[in-house]
């Protein structure tokens, strides 16, 4: 399937988690001493070890130092990147980096964060987790083991045989880490409240097995509060049954239909009841030829949804239509498409209520509307931009779920109602644009929350029960969309920053994370 860049410019729904940005700036043209010295030695245990510049022609440096989903990441040069294929070799790698205290490190899953120095580093070691990729199911079939390399349609695919999948999205390690938002959320939960068990290696290199009854602080904090309590080494998930055919996939909308998709959204989340339903909506603009089109991805856990669940979607007739009975591996690696690489990326996450009747359709209209008339007034964007508007159901469904499956660190709770998780996402072609982005970026998601709060102040969003109704709407922000500058853990609920701090000072007491790889931070 073959679709024009504007619309694979859409789509970017999973992530990690204060980048070093400080990396991409500088002017050194070669690693330090130390940092050479840190990847000799690590180049003596049995992990695969590529070192700078030598590494610069063999496919495996290539490839770790340049494919990342945003190309910013690849300005960065790495010392050295290793492939680990076991924490006893993640172990060692740790031990020989706390010899060398100002050699800066990144832990590399798939590479599908934006944000520079979340998972690459410039000058520093590159931990690649690339050829850590397996999925083992157990032989009750109930949980599976994933190598934090793998890719969910590799996960997804590996299960299909078994009949049972987890709860995923495109990307492994980051992606459960930050919470995880999964066609499969509104049944199960977040991805990572269907982690059992997490392998790690702590920051003084022991490996531990984080899980209900072992290390219940550090496992708690994992799941969702990312990637500065260790290097996770396996995830253990549990699985759940889903049949061979599902339903979903693709359809693309002209622009002008953008007022009726916004108002089918809005009324399928406050009357959707079917926890086997789903569907993400984004609309894009490029820049270029002010081209306006809306791709939204359909999904139902089983061969065909029952009548009334889609019907006002259905109603409005899309340009290209992609959605049928399938199996759900082949969504999954469908949709996969869909992230283009060799652009340059920014991402931003807010949340906003999902507001009754008109009051909802009104809201969502108005938050297009004005981010849309707020880019086409800009004046001084270079050619190649490209931005959308992602808007992501956080029904009441998945926050019960989340709380049956045992809850996490986002603390969320139904009483407090359906939300929206909504991802402002902007590509562009080279690093002239870098500042311009990142500024509209802020502007635009702003500009929506102040909207949102200023003229519906006092409303209730749908399905709301109880809570503080000016932090439950408008919080938490989902880490795996948020943008560096923004803080995410701090919005969530509770005192669950307060104890994740504690947490990641107790397991890092030296700030051998905190101090030394990217991600967002606990200051």
């Amino acid at each position: 399937m073959h679709i024009s860049s504007a619309i694979f410019s859409l789509l970017s729904l999973c992530i990690f988690a204060t980048p070093i940005q400080a990396q991409a700036a500088t002017s050194a043209t070669a690693p330090s001493p130390q940092a050479s010295a840190a990847c000799l030695e690590i180049s003596t245990g049995s992990a695969e070890t590529q070192i700078w510049p030598a590494g610069l022609t063999n496919p495996d440096y290539e490839d770790a130092k340049n494919h990342y989903y945003s190309a910013a990441n690849a300005d960065l040069t790495p010392a050295c990147a290793v492939f680990p294929t076991s924490a006893t070799e993640v172990s060692f790698v740790v031990k020989v980096l706390l010899k060398y205290p100002t050699v800066p490190f990144a832990m590399k899953s798939g590479g599908h964060s934006p944000n520079v120095g979340f998972s690459s580093t410039n000058w520093g070691v590159l931990i690649t987790f690339s050829k850590d990729a397996a999925t083992a199911i157990s032989a009750n079939n109930a949980t599976a083991e994933v190598g934090p390399g793998a890719r969910w349609g590799q996960v997804i695919g590996n299960l299909t045989a078994y009949n049972v999948a987890v709860v995923g999205g495109r990307l492994v390690g980051g992606l459960l880490l930050g919470g995880g938002l999964s066609f499969l959320s509104a049944q199960y939960g977040l991805a990572c409240d269907s982690v059992v068990n997490y392998e790690i290696v702590l920051a003084d290199g022991s490996i531990v097995n984080a899980n209900a009854t072992s290390f219940t602080d550090l496992f708690w904090a994992l799941k969702g509060g990312g990637n500065q309590f260790g290097i996770v080494t396996k995830f253990t998930l549990k699985t759940y049954p889903i049949p061979p055919m599902v339903w979903g996939g693709t359809r693309t909308y002209s622009g002008l239909d953008a007022s009726a998709l916004l108002n089918a959204t809005q009324n399928f989340i406050q009357n959707n009841n079917d926890p086997k339903a789903a569907v993400i909506v984004t609309g894009s603009l490029a820049i270029e030829n002010l081209a306006e089109l809306f791709v939204l991805f359909y999904f139902y856990d089983g061969p065909t949804p029952p009548a009334g669940i889609f019907d006002e979607f259905d109603a409005i007739v899309p340009i290209a239509d992609q959605v049928s009975t399938q199996s759900y591996a082949d969504i999954v690696n469908t949709n996969d498409q869909f992230n283009i690489y060799g652009l340059r990326y920014i991402y931003r996450a807010e949340t906003i209520p999902n507001l009754p009747g008109t009051s909802g359709t009104d809201l969502y209209n108005a938050i297009y509307n004005n981010w849309l008339a707020y880019i086409i007034s800009q004046d001084t964007l270079l050619p190649g931009f490209t931005f959308s508007l992602g808007f992501q159901p956080l029904q009441a469904l998945t926050a019960a779920a989340a709380v049956a499956a045992g809850g996490d660190v986002l603390g969320l709770d139904p009483g407090n109602g359906d939300r929206n998780w909504l991802i402002f996402t902007i590509s562009w072609e080279t690093a002239a644009g870098d500042a311009v982005a990142d500024s509209l970026a802020t502007i635009l998601a702003n500009d929506v929350v102040n909207h949102s709060k200023t003229h519906y102040a006092g409303v209730r969003n749908t399905r709301y029960k109880e809570g503080n109704l000016s932090y439950e709407e408008y919080d938490p922000i989902y880490s795996n969309d948020a943008m560096y500058s923004q803080s995410p853990y701090s919005t969530f609920a509770g005192n669950n920053y307060a104890r994740l701090k504690a947490i990641q000072k107790k397991y890092d007491p030296n700030r051998f994370l905190a101090t030394r790889t990217g991600g967002f931070k606990y200051t």
